[in-house]
């Protein structure tokens, strides 16, 4: 179609063709931005619909987030090669921006599922029952190795663990959880830790990790404290000794509800499982 260079829009019409408003039009033709193509001698201020395609250019570079001065910039030099270089190092941006929204979105749906969780009958209703569920492999970014049982020591590791997670991006919405060998817990040592972990959605590069294997776990839920787990340890340790199967190499600790959710801690909600295999 054929546009009209005659400059006959009136900003109120140039607005709303726009979807802006006045304001936003009177601002950008104060700091050179964006000024009407023609104002009469009465201070009508009038605009060509061929400016549309330049303000709607300057939209979406705000939307992304560029500055006006850089706007102004482009705006005031643009040729081929400039809008080039400019469309190459926005593209960046806004890919690195959807990143980021992909983790927003990732720590919401975690949240979600955790509390739906929380409140669903395996786990409401049958709080330290054993049960068996199939589990698929999960990547655990873990601490270094503790072997402890000094709580001091814990809490200090524990932070220190947390701290490295939230400096390089690492969360992905679900709690801190930690490892607890099997040979600590046949042996009754449940308060000796071996790894602090954080679960993410894919194998981190650079980044020590445990992969947790998939298959058939034995699983029971505390409610309460997180560290009262004694009973649970128990009755995970009775289940295995009066059923056919070999626990594997480490017990999974990890809050479900944890002070995010709930401000009692009698509410807590951890789970706690084991890989088992049938005997032979």
């Amino acid at each position: 179609m054929q546009k009209l260079h005659n400059p006959c829009i009136k900003t109120g019409e140039f607005a709303r063709l726009c979807n802006t408003n006045k304001r936003t039009l009177f601002h950008y033709d104060e700091i050179g931005l964006f000024s009407p193509a023609y104002t009469d001698e009465k201070g009508y201020r009038f605009y060509s619909e061929s400016q549309c395609d330049v303000f709607f250019t300057i939209t979406c570079l705000r939307e992304i987030g560029m500055p006006l001065k850089e706007i102004k910039q482009y705006i005031d030099h643009r040729n081929p090669e400039a809008l080039k270089i400019l469309l190459e190092e926005q593209y960046i941006k806004v890919l690195a921006e959807q990143e980021r929204l992909r983790k927003i979105e990732q720590v919401i749906r975690t949240n979600l599922h955790l509390v739906s969780l929380s409140e669903s009958p395996e786990v409401s209703d049958r709080s330290q029952d054993i049960q068996l569920e199939k589990v698929p492999e999960e990547y655990l970014v873990t601490s270094p190795r503790l072997d402890t049982s000094d709580h001091d020591i814990i809490i200090r590791k524990l932070c220190e663990h947390i701290g490295y997670c939230n400096h390089n991006h690492l969360n992905a919405g679900h709690p801190y959880g930690a490892m607890i060998s099997t040979q600590s817990l046949l042996t009754q040592n449940w308060d000796t830790y071996a790894y602090f972990f954080t679960k993410v959605l894919d194998k981190p590069s650079g980044h020590p990790f445990h992969l947790k294997p998939a298959g058939l776990y034995a699983v029971t839920y505390l409610k309460g404290n997180y560290y009262n787990a004694s009973d649970a340890y128990a009755k995970l340790l009775h289940f295995l000794r009066q059923h056919p199967y070999h626990p594997g190499e480490f017990l999974y600790k990890e809050a479900i509800l944890d002070e995010i959710a709930v401000d009692n801690e009698a509410d807590y909600i951890t789970k706690i499982s084991i890989p088992v295999h049938p005997s032979d």
